[in-house]
């Protein structure tokens, strides 16, 4: 919640709270937020049909309402993924000629150009006219500018790059439905096809969109997301003694380290959005902290200043 009001402070833009009034209330006094009671929360464990038939005092349910009615322009969550899919969905509905949404995230690349990657677990077992669409969606939201949150602007003259990712660059390569995927983004005259993504390769930002099947899009990213923690334990545990070279090193090395260290830190990019659905949805990392979560509100007004939804609707 502070993050959100970190957020709020850079921008004009008004946050409605959704959870325990009596909570957050307090933490709101003197501001012009406002907090919505709603008691109940949906479990990571709750069935998806439970999900969209049950619990309708529920703080997702309630603020995906509110996101309906028009009562505010985008919504923020850190619950349940398949949850916040399944009632954007259904409640706020989808844009025209979108088939299933998709979950897109920005991330970093070695040489600190930044590409989006798309999806990322809404959807299991995607044929290739969804992967197609998918990079129809991953192209008009990065040549709107989605980075802006980030502090990156896109140049709107040039079409972004679309890539493939998959297990070989040879054109025989990986499963029937990629490879088949694979022609329709060549033949699309709308996309600016260039090839497979190898995963030893996906960090390299070779091309401005990645696009994968959701769940191995998935797991591409808790993999990357696990060897990123295990490299700032590394460097935390190699510079974090008290002898006279390590201090001295810490000393001449200091801006180095830090930026070192940010470059491995989830929350400094955290929140996806939730392309396809017809208002601006962007779903949290559940272990965000103040500043994840911050950077994820930032997104989500981002998504608004550029016209999100107007361009993707545009796209395709």
């Amino acid at each position: 919640m502070r993050g959100a009001l970190d957020a709020a402070t850079r921008a004009p833009a008004k946050l409605i709270f959704f959870g325990d009034s009596a909570d957050i209330e307090p933490l709101l006094e003197g501001t012009r937020h406002k907090a919505v009671h709603a008691p109940h929360c949906l479990e990571v464990d709750d069935s998806l049909r439970g999900a969209l038939r049950a619990d309708t005092d529920s703080s997702m349910h309630r603020a995906v309402r509110a996101l309906a009615r028009g009562d505010a322009d985008a919504m923020v969550s850190a619950g349940s993924t398949g949850a916040l899919v399944a009632l954007s969905r259904h409640v706020v509905g989808m844009l025209p000629g979108i088939r299933r949404p998709a979950i897109m995230k920005s991330l970093g690349g070695a040489d600190g150009r930044r590409f989006q990657m798309l999806d990322l677990g809404a959807n299991i077992g995607s044929p290739p006219e969804q992967l197609h669409q998918f990079a129809l969606m991953g192209s008009a939201a990065t040549a709107s500018g989605v980075g802006a949150a980030l502090g990156e602007r896109t140049d709107p003259a040039r079409v972004p790059t679309v890539g493939l990712l998959n297990i070989g660059s040879e054109v025989r390569k990986g499963p029937v439905a990629v490879q088949e995927a694979a022609r329709l983004l060549e033949a699309d005259g709308r996309l600016s096809y260039a090839g497979y993504v190898e995963p030893h390769r996906l960090f390299d930002a070779g091309t401005d969109v990645v696009v994968a099947d959701g769940f191995v899009g998935n797991i591409a990213l808790k993999a990357a997301e696990g060897a990123a923690q295990m490299a700032r334990y590394v460097l935390k545990r190699e510079l974090g003694g008290n002898s006279l070279p390590v201090a001295v090193g810490r000393a001449l090395l200091g801006g180095r380290l830090r930026r070192v260290r940010d470059a491995y830190n989830p929350q400094s990019y955290n929140g996806a959005s939730l392309l396809g659905i017809a208002a601006v949805v962007v779903k949290s990392h559940g272990g965000a902290d103040r500043e994840g979560f911050g950077s994820a509100v930032r997104q989500a007004m981002d998504a608004l200043e550029t016209g999100l939804v107007e361009r993707l609707v545009t796209g395709i």
